[in-house]
């Protein structure tokens, strides 16, 4: 069975993409990385041609495939490589968040690093024995993108339950007052996308840090929070 061609499907891509569309997209992800100018959709869709006409069956072929298209300095193919790992996350192993953490070394942007939350969070899911090393180590890396992964990659997690709350909020409480927006936009987000199931989590942990939390981490956190809550947390950030 044949094997994806990356070069065909970077050919593509620079056979769609517009200078146009390449400037912009540069300039709204602030990235050094080229750009195509092909849009997200695009992308999805030759992933979606590829898994029909080449689909991979084995690990180490994704592994690598996913890690080669790294080797392009395009946006377009990074986010191929990423997507492709996430449609076939089936076929990763616990062990393979060791991967995914060396990929994230590689990526620049949110764009690129928040969709392997997907797959990750399957394999956090799974479980391995030393897991929770794995993930308290990428909460204290000098590197702000894995710091960031590492409270993402719990959302899946803690919407099925509240056996990883009190280690998101360990990693929270050590990255609270980070001036990093990256990182405060991803404890934000993880207790918005909470706060819609269970509430009275949040806005305690709110409260608990209204002296030190941020304007973005507050606004996210927030955002969905039902009343009489939302009001007398937004009054206290104000008055604060």
């Amino acid at each position: 069975m044949a094997e994806i061609d990356l070069s065909q499907v970077a050919h593509r891509f620079a056979l769609d993409g517009s200078s146009e569309r390449a400037a912009a997209q540069k300039g709204y992800l602030k990235s050094e990385l080229d750009f195509f100018g092909v849009a997200v959709p695009v992308v999805r869709a030759a992933l979606k041609r590829e898994m029909k006409e080449n689909p991979i069956t084995e690990r180490e072929e994704l592994l690598r495939k996913s890690l080669e298209c790294f080797d392009w300095s395009h946006f377009e193919m990074q986010l191929f490589g990423v997507l492709l790992l996430d449609k076939y996350s089936k076929l990763l192993e616990p062990e393979d968040l060791n991967f995914i953490a060396d990929l994230i070394g590689k990526c620049h942007t949110w764009a690129l690093v928040d969709p392997l939350s997907g797959p990750a969070g399957r394999l956090v899911e799974q479980g391995l024995p030393d897991v929770g090393g794995i993930l308290d180590s990428w909460s204290r890396d000098a590197n702000f993108w894995l710091r960031r992964f590492s409270l993402l990659v719990l959302m899946r997690s803690l919407r099925e339950s509240d056996d990883e709350w009190s280690r998101f909020v360990g990693y929270a409480d050590s990255m609270i007052e980070e001036k990093e927006f990256f990182v405060r936009k991803a404890i934000g987000w993880v207790l918005r996308d909470l706060s819609k199931i269970r509430s009275e989590p949040v806005a305690a942990y709110v409260r608990r840090h209204m002296s030190v939390i941020s304007g973005v981490t507050f606004r996210e956190a927030v955002k969905y929070l039902p009343e009489p809550e939302q009001s007398e947390l937004r009054a206290a950030y104000k008055a604060r």
